[in-house]
């Protein structure tokens, strides 16, 4: 099951509102490509085209300007394959429109019959079928679409973009949580051990953090953690998987700026410099909607007590 709920388009048949949109959403697709639409969408015969499209193609030995015919049709309410009877004489409308190629733009897959008629097209004319997985791979991976994807499948680009955990550039560009021993990437692997070397005043009043480090689970937080020890310094951690949650992050900010003002924390200038460095890093994968999966985590440590590292009061505003 893809991200891209292709029935939030209203079905083409039956005069019902919304019933061009499949045909616009095609239009505003190949506008959002720096494609050049010349004809349509329109209501009325059509003389066997939807669209007519212009690509200009530049190569290191010369330009030109490749004209398509667009068929738009949309099934995905009946989940039911395109028929060959929609496209009857590709060839002949192709030329119709003195078109160099025809481009199927479909919400369902073609049938195995219009498949093969497609097919025997290719020996004499460009042929490229959208189907909804290709139209989801553009809608997905391609900046330029955003708008397109956001404007006609509303509740799809909500859902996405809350499971879409990639970091967001929030700068110039994303910058990278990398283990302290391996050297992975923490935040593409999403988990990872946020370490804290502390010394406490012999009153417990203070706690000196003299560093922070970050480590992949296992092994390399492990190796970490006995080479702070043995210099003497009390260790903690937080989980990257837990402090990428929105009010999970916002917690534990607001409870360092709290112990800071209360004189309870002091920094040391190298652990300083890397939590600024930290909050920055994880706040790439938190300037984003709450996912459902992070709602459910959210309501078990809600549960439990702020000293044994849950939310306890602070989760229920």
């Amino acid at each position: 099951m893809g991200f891209v709920d292709f029935k939030e388009i209203p079905t083409a048949k039956g005069g019902q509102e919304g019933q061009d949109d499949w045909a616009l959403f095609t239009r505003e697709f190949f506008a959002a490509l720096h494609i050049d639409v010349e004809e349509g969408p329109d209501r009325g015969p059509d003389s066997g085209r939807d669209l007519l499209i212009t690509e200009t193609r530049k190569g290191i030995f010369g330009s030109g300007r490749h004209k398509w015919l667009v068929s738009c049709k949309h099934y995905a309410h009946s989940s039911k394959a395109v028929p060959n009877g929609e496209e009857p004489d590709i060839l002949g409308r192709v030329r119709k429109f003195q078109a160099d190629g025809f481009i199927g733009f479909y919400s369902t897959i073609p049938s195995s019959e219009l498949a093969r008629t497609l097919k025997s097209c290719k020996s004499q004319i460009n042929v490229i079928i959208y189907d909804p997985a290709l139209i989801e791979r553009n809608l997905l991976n391609n900046p330029d679409l955003n708008g397109v994807f956001e404007r006609f499948f509303p509740q799809s680009y909500g859902e996405y973009k809350k499971a879409s955990l990639v970091p967001h550039e929030i700068s110039e560009s994303a910058v990278g949580l990398f283990c302290n021993v391996c050297g992975k990437d923490l935040l593409i692997e999403r988990e990872g051990r946020i370490g804290f070397a502390v010394e406490y005043t012999a009153d417990g009043k203070k706690a000196h953090y003299v560093d922070i480090y970050w480590a992949c689970i296992g092994k390399c937080d492990r190796t970490m953690e006995v080479a702070f020890e043995k210099r003497g310094f009390t260790t903690s951690w937080e989980g990257i998987e837990d402090l990428i949650i929105p009010l999970v992050f916002m917690q534990w900010v607001i409870t360092f700026m709290n112990s800071l003002r209360s004189g309870f924390i002091v920094f040391s200038d190298e652990a300083y410099k890397k939590f600024i460095e930290l909050t920055f890093a994880v706040a790439q994968l938190v300037v984003r909607e709450t996912s459902d999966e992070e709602m459910e985590r959210i309501q078990s440590l809600r549960e439990m007590p702020q000293i044994l590292g849950g939310l306890g009061e602070f989760g229920r505003f």
